[in-house]
């Protein structure tokens, strides 16, 4: 812990935003790699967080070069919602920090929700947990129409598989 306290200290904001999206493309490019068995190249990485952090800064002109676009959030169709959830987990301390973003058709944010939950026995369990909260959300605002998105392919792929979902997890996903 305290050597990244560090490194964010003496180094200027620049890089502190490449070490954090580098961080994060290879998280996600694992993810992917594991749920939708693709694999990018170091080379198509870099690039993507070229690419992002160029948006980040404006569209400020880089010296970077970007082999693939980056695919960016959509606006959901009139009439519905989009909500995002997202989380991070710390497995010493069993606690787990959700979050939750809702637009409308037109981008606007209509809701922003964070919350720590303590005693969550897994990563896989917490996103369950935040991917409930979040339809519960839904359901008290009585939307119409909700399209829901979080980076937790599992847990998207077992509310829209079919029967009684028999992991650890499964009444999570009963009550979505």
């Amino acid at each position: 812990m305290q050597w990244l306290t560090t490194v964010f200290v003496l180094h200027p904001l620049f890089y502190c935003r490449l070490f954090c999206c580098a961080l994060w493309a290879i998280w996600r490019d694992r993810n992917a790699r594991i749920h939708n068995k693709t694999n990018r190249s170091g080379q198509e990485i870099a690039s993507f967080v070229h690419s992002y952090i160029k948006g980040l800064n404006g569209g400020e002109k880089s010296i970077y070069r970007t082999s693939k676009e980056v695919k960016k959030w959509t606006h959901p169709p009139v009439q519905s919602v989009k909500t995002n959830f997202d989380g991070a987990f710390d497995e010493h301390n069993q606690k787990w920090a959700s979050g939750i973003m809702v637009r409308n058709s037109e981008g606007l944010v209509l809701l922003s929700y964070t919350r720590i939950h303590h005693r969550v026995s897994s990563a896989f369990a917490a996103e369950a947990l935040t991917c409930r909260e979040e339809t519960m959300i839904g359901i008290k605002m009585k939307w119409r129409e909700t399209i829901i998105e979080g980076d937790s392919l599992s847990i998207i792929k077992k509310c829209k598989a079919k029967g009684y979902d028999k992991s650890y997890v499964g009444a999570y996903i009963h009550d979505i």
